[in-house]
């Protein structure tokens, strides 16, 4: 009896979990007899339902006299209860689904990147990126091509993430097609050296152009050709670009005399500069201007041009390694006339009647060679540049006097730049070196009523830079020290001759410009805040003409509040010394043209500029509203006598 009873309570614990009203089976393909998983299994009339899992078994709570099974990718079917071995065979079948249609926002934002639909903004009148980039909200695109965000110029140009076109990316913008690109994304306050990021704020932008899946690792290129009559016109051009993962290629020719100028497309908009404020760019001021030309209106209403461009460059890496090779030639042949009449008030002066007549001629050739490592940690740029040109200017002015003037200038320099960042979690350590050779010969002569004056410049320029930086990071504070000398060297021989003037007009000089700076600086950053205080002190000698010393003092302080998620603020102020041009102790008079005659008077005085700015930014990407306000000040105080 109690082993009865026993046998009784196992058999009903056993048989519990599936009634016997439950329906289960098998599902399996007709044809490879494999399961077939995620089907849907309901009782008819009924509202229960199953899905089948993955070996193909279902459960399914009943009673049911009929059950219905539907599964995408085979046909609808209806089984009687109870089944038959437990298995249901299904059949397949294609399955048809309605057209879908997506459509992409027109900007939407992911993180501090906003993403433009280039094709919400591109119409069928756009040609090449950049005139699709011209509409986008918050971007102005300025004469010379340099791109502006919110007020300020971007940092950095990417195509698919890569920066092989460098800074010249006029290049790609002016070429690339709209049909090409899928979409601009438009990165906030952009920092393209890995090693400063969270350390050195940007408010700066970067743009990467994210190209279509048809587009990529293939040739891709662009064919324009165009003409017109009385006067003659053409525009031709020939672009083509492949991007593959290790490899990167993209060249361009071009020709045009419809006013197009094939600087812009070259141009280096370069706005990570090497060294500090500290550094001038340029030392020496240019002496010759008899060819140069220019007017206030538009390049494209007043180039009479013929014009060609020859570009190629070649990039390849791997990971955070970048090597590019690139090659420019430019050839501009221009022509310029302008007339002035001017009428004196008093009869004793004669009504002047000028007419200018200038032809140029241009040949240039460059050759960069640069090799990058931007790695979290460590950051190593080297870049070789070489240059040689030659240019030719011949003009003729009529009307109240007759004159022609001739301008020759050839060009070579070799540059090497090299920039070093090593960053640990607590500090950081900065090399920049800078090498560099100028050989820059001129030539003017002049054929004139009054003689034949020729001037003669002979330029041979060796300069080198070196800067270094030390940081130290502890909690919202980072505090910097900036260390380097500038040292140039620059043999000048000038020759004026046959001109009717008592100063000098002949001499050769040797000068030798040195120059060392120290710079602490102090930046705060927390909440939204962020203040920098920078203090430069350097002093400056020159040897030209006697020994010559300047101190120079140029503080300024720049605060940055983020007052929203879609607002923000800065500040600037600053005051700077100015040492006088070096070209001010040559003691040679220097004819620039028929009519301008360069004698310097010795400054052994500074000058000073204080300045101040303010610029208020808002952006709502779901509006596609930007604005930026902006206000400055400035007033200088320069030391003539």
């Amino acid at each position: 009896m109690r082993i009865a009873f026993l046998i009784l309570v196992l058999t009903v614990l056993v048989t519990f979990p599936t009634r016997a009203e439950d329906i289960t089976g098998l599902l399996l393909d007709a044809e490879s007899r494999e399961p077939v998983a995620g089907a849907i299994i309901k009782a008819v009339g009924g509202k229960g339902f199953a899905a089948s899992k993955s070996d193909g078994s279902f459960i399914l709570k009943g009673p049911a006299k009929q059950i219905s099974i539907r599964c995408m990718g085979y046909e609808t079917k209806n089984e009687e209860v109870p089944l038959k071995n437990g298995e249901i065979l299904l059949c397949p079948k294609e399955t048809v689904l309605n057209e879908v249609v997506v459509q992409a926002p027109d900007i939407f934002q992911k993180g501090d990147t906003l993403v433009f639909n280039v094709g919400k903004y591109a119409t069928s009148a756009d040609d090449a990126i950049i005139d699709v980039i011209k509409r986008l909200p918050g971007v102005k695109v300025e004469k010379d091509g340099t791109i502006m965000y919110q007020g300020k110029p971007i940092n950095k140009f990417y195509i698919d993430g890569n920066d092989f076109v460098g800074d010249a990316y006029g290049l790609a913008t002016n070429n690339i097609s709209k049909d090409d690109v899928a979409a601009v994304e438009l990165m906030e306050n952009h920092q393209p050296i890995k090693a400063l990021e969270d350390i050195e704020f940007s408010d700066q932008a970067g743009i990467n152009l994210k190209l279509k899946e048809d587009a990529h690792s293939r040739w891709v290129g662009v064919t324009n050709a165009g003409g017109g009559f009385s006067p003659l016109l053409y525009s031709g051009s020939v672009f083509a670009m492949r991007l593959a993962r290790k490899t990167q290629n993209m060249f361009t020719l071009k020709a045009d005399n419809t006013g197009w100028n094939p600087e812009n497309e070259i141009m280096e908009h370069s706005y990570d500069p090497m060294f500090s404020s500290i550094y001038k760019e340029a030392l020496w001021r240019e002496y010759i201007s008899a060819d140069e030309a220019g007017a206030p209106l538009s390049e494209s209403r007043t180039r009479d041009n013929r014009s060609w461009l020859a570009n190629a460059i070649v990039s390849w890496g791997n990971g955070d390694t970048a090597n590019r090779l690139k090659l420019n030639y430019i050839g501009d042949r221009l022509d310029y006339s302008s007339s002035i009449f001017t009428d004196y008030f008093s009869p004793k002066i004669d009504n002047l009647n000028q007419n200018d007549v200038l032809h140029t001629r241009r040949h240039s050739l460059n050759a960069e060679l640069k090799t990058e490592i931007n790695k979290k940690n460590y950051f190593l740029k080297d870049n070789l540049r070489f240059d040689i040109g030659c240019q030719r200017g011949a003009s003729s002015v009529s009307g109240s006097f007759n004159l022609n003037q001739d301008v020759t200038r050839r060009k070579l320099s070799l540059t090497n730049d090299l920039r070093l960042i090593k960053k640990t979690d607590k500090r950081i350590f900065t090399l920049s070196s800078r090498n560099g050779f100028l050989h820059n010969p001129a030539n003017l002569s002049v054929s004139a009523d009054y003689g034949d004056p020729t001037q003669r410049i002979g330029i041979n320029d060796l300069r080198h830079t070196t800067e270094s930086q030390y940081g130290l990071f502890k909690g919202f504070w980072r505090l910097y020290v900036y260390g380097g000398v500038d040292i140039n060297y620059r043999h000048i021989n000038l020759d004026l001759s046959h001109f009717p003037v008592r100063q000098n007009t002949a001499g050769q000089y040797n000068a030798l410009l040195a120059s060392a700076y120290l710079s602490p600086k102090a930046e705060y950053d927390r909440r939204g805040w962020r203040i920098v205080l920078h203090i430069p002190i350097q002093w400056r000698h020159y040897t030209l003409q006697g020994n010559h010393d300047f101190a120079i003092f140029s503080p300024n302080l720049y605060l940055y509040r983020q007052l929203t998620a879609k607002s923000d603020f800065s500040m600037q102020a600053s005051y700077s010394s100015y040492a006088p041009d070096a070209a001010m102790f040559v003691d040679c008079a220097v004819l620039s043209d028929y009519r301008n005659l360069f004698i310097a008077i010795p400054i052994e005085k500074n000058s000073s500029a204080t300045s101040a700015s303010t610029t208020y930014r808002y952006r709502n990407p779901l509006t596609a509203f930007f604005a930026n306000i902006s206000a400055s000040y400035t007033y200088g105080k320069a030391t003539l006598l």
